[in-house]
């Protein structure tokens, strides 16, 4: 069962899709899955949306139906991320409505529902129901996990190198060295946090944009607010040089 217009591929969107305009508030039906084949204890129906002019907080939503007549919903409401409310504009970008059944017996029925709160226009594409997928403690928590071991591994030799600079700089030893590793540092900082920018325009989890933005940012402002006190210094030892050789 469906509500909206039905709409054929484009180069943009490579699969029909399903228009849906903005209503008073009241969910519009736009799937139904009867005695839905699902084994695990965690399921997600997953797909592509798309929207524009969205006033207010629009939402997906999966209800849970179960033989002892219970229902539950799960709803995109968050703030970033594949379950990320529906708001103002949208290219095509990837959703999930996940639900953890543990010690439930397998639902009898799927319903998915658009609410949106005012005008705007919605475009979803084919839905995917996908089973047994990880919980909090699988793919989102290895994900949290290599992530933060990524960013202190990345953290940890940045401030080794930054520390090797300092000491050098300090002493007026190997200036071309101290120049290029400078140098070296703010691009690399600037590339993460153009790539942090990208992962966030994406929708991208938390643990993967933020470190990128943190790490570029503080990567490409010190090094580079830094560099005329590290070129001062090298300028005065070299005067003090010059200063020594004439008096010798």
């Amino acid at each position: 069962m469906s509500a909206g217009s039905v709409l054929a591929p484009t180069a943009e969107a490579p699969f029909s899709s399903l228009k849906i305009d903005g209503g008073t508030g009241a969910p519009v039906t736009v799937a139904i899955i009867e005695l839905p084949a699902i084994k695990g204890q965690r399921y997600a129906v997953t797909g592509q949306v798309r929207y524009e002019g969205v006033e207010g907080a629009g939402y997906l939503e999966m209800w849970s139906h179960f033989p002892n007549g219970g229902q539950y919903f799960s709803r995109t409401l968050g703030d970033v991320g594949p379950m990320m409310k529906l708001q103002g504009s949208s290219k095509w970008r990837q959703f999930t409505l996940p639900f953890d059944a543990t010690g439930a017996p397998p639902p009898t029925r799927l319903v998915v529902n658009i609410v949106l709160p005012g005008r705007g226009v919605v475009y979803l594409g084919p839905l995917q129901l996908v089973d047994d997928i990880p919980g909090a403690d699988g793919a989102s928590g290895s994900l949290d996990r290599a992530v933060g071991l990524i960013g202190g591994v990345a953290g940890g030799l940045v401030g080794c190198l930054g520390a090797l600079i300092g000491v050098l700089a300090s002493r007026g030893r190997a200036k071309r060295f101290v120049t290029v590793a400078t140098v070296s540092l703010a691009i690399g900082g600037t590339l993460a946090f153009a790539a942090g920018v990208v992962a966030l325009s994406r929708s991208q989890p938390y643990a993967v944009y933020y470190p990128l933005l943190l790490i570029g940012f503080l990567v490409t402002v010190i090094p580079l607010g830094l560099r005329p006190s590290i070129r001062r210094r090298y300028e005065e030892i070299e005067l003090r040089r010059m200063r020594a050789h004439d008096l010798g």
